[in-house]
């Protein structure tokens, strides 16, 4: 059996192959562990720009809400922690 195996690895056809899908795998510039690496470093940039995204959607609607004096005040106080003449602010912090 030993002999039929040994047969079998020195066949020039299944040498070839070994050898290529070594290369393959391992050593070529564009092998499959770097291609698995670009793909994860995509997938990184692909959440960070739905991130900035939704960071960007919440902005534009903060901007469309400021534009209402009311809303504005409201920003202001809690915020910015702005007050008008004569106003008191008291802080409460409570533990989470």
């Amino acid at each position: 059996m030993k002999l039929n195996q040994f047969k079998f690895l020195t066949n020039r056809f299944i040498l070839a192959i070994i050898i290529f899908l070594v290369w393959i795998i391992f050593i070529d510039d564009n092998s499959l562990l770097y291609l698995r690496d670009l793909d994860r470093q995509i997938q990184q940039l692909e959440d960070k720009k739905n991130f900035y995204k939704e960071g960007i959607k919440k902005q534009k609607q903060t901007l469309k809400d400021l534009n209402d004096d009311r809303q504005l005040q409201k920003y202001a106080r809690e915020k910015l922690l702005l007050k008008k003449e004569g106003e008191d602010i008291y802080l409460i912090e409570t533990s989470k």
